[in-house]
């Protein structure tokens, strides 16, 4: 698995963010009578090798997933969950998430995202047309659900994204902070790793960073002090711990490699 595997930031103004195909800003006037038919899982995410974590989730996810970092200008945390290239381990063959294990926030908020005004003084909510939950007219579906009352205003479902969006929103900017301040520091270093798979297979990974140790050890006492009151010498710390988590990785590869075998 290789870096053209792996997500960068979560929108570098060029390519859309993983998944998205058509997200456009939610506004009455043109989105009345638009809705979404229940959640039916995480197929979407079912060729993904890695979702984008942000700081606040680090303490969560690494009892999961190996966090590393993209090969992006800005680090950003990721959560590894394959080995294989597109074999999401984490997706069930009935599109759940495996249970038990940690659902990372940007899958929780899809097919909603949140985008600034060009002046940053107000977000806005957006969905993704290209969301196999999209419904341009809740006519068409009885099952779905509104995202704008009749008299204009954002129902339940609309203001509970907008929540849930928002709140991603906010560590996110920590989170690019954090990932930009590694690469200033000079602390990453390109990660390789050789795993022997079940059937004798030699497996490389690569295409991401992880933390130096030795460089990190080496930090100024003033670096490590303003880290330190920003709460990243933590998640550097719960990044190198997620590394354990790699074993992980490595037995839902062989149960699913059983799977197939009992299935052939």
């Amino acid at each position: 698995m290789t870096g053209n595997n792996i997500p960068s930031s979560e929108s570098n103004g060029a390519t859309l963010p993983l998944f998205y195909k058509d997200p456009v800003v939610l506004r009455f006037e043109q989105h009345a009578d638009v809705g979404l038919v229940p959640a039916r899982g995480f197929d979407f995410a079912r060729e993904a090798v890695a979702i984008l974590l942000c700081a606040g989730e680090f303490a969560v996810a690494m009892r999961h997933y190996p966090i590393v970092f993209a090969m992006d200008e800005q680090a950003s945390p990721i959560a590894l969950t394959a080995i294989r290239k597109e074999h999401n381990l984490f997706v069930e063959q009935d599109g759940s998430w495996r249970p038990g294990a940690y659902v990372p926030a940007y899958l929780r908020r899809y097919p909603f995202i949140v985008t600034e005004t060009s002046d940053k003084s107000q977000r806005l909510l957006a969905v993704d047309r290209g969301s196999e939950r999209y419904v341009a007219a809740v006519a068409d579906r009885p099952d779905a659900e509104r995202l704008f009352d009749d008299a204009g205003n954002a129902t339940a479902a609309a203001q509970a994204a907008m929540a849930v969006c928002s709140a991603f929103h906010a560590d996110y900017a920590n989170t690019v902070a954090f990932g930009r301040a590694l690469l200033a520091a000079k602390v990453l270093e390109p990660y390789h790793a050789e795993f022997r798979l079940p059937d004798g297979t030699l497996y490389q990974l690569n295409g991401f960073y992880a933390v130096d140790e030795k460089a990190f050890r080496a930090l100024p006492a003033m670096t490590v002090a303003d880290w330190h009151s920003k709460g990243w010498l933590d998640l550097l710390t719960l990044h190198l711990a997620s590394q354990q988590s790699f074993q992980n990785l490595l037995d839902l590869n062989a149960q699913r490699a059983n799977e197939r075998k009992a299935l052939a």
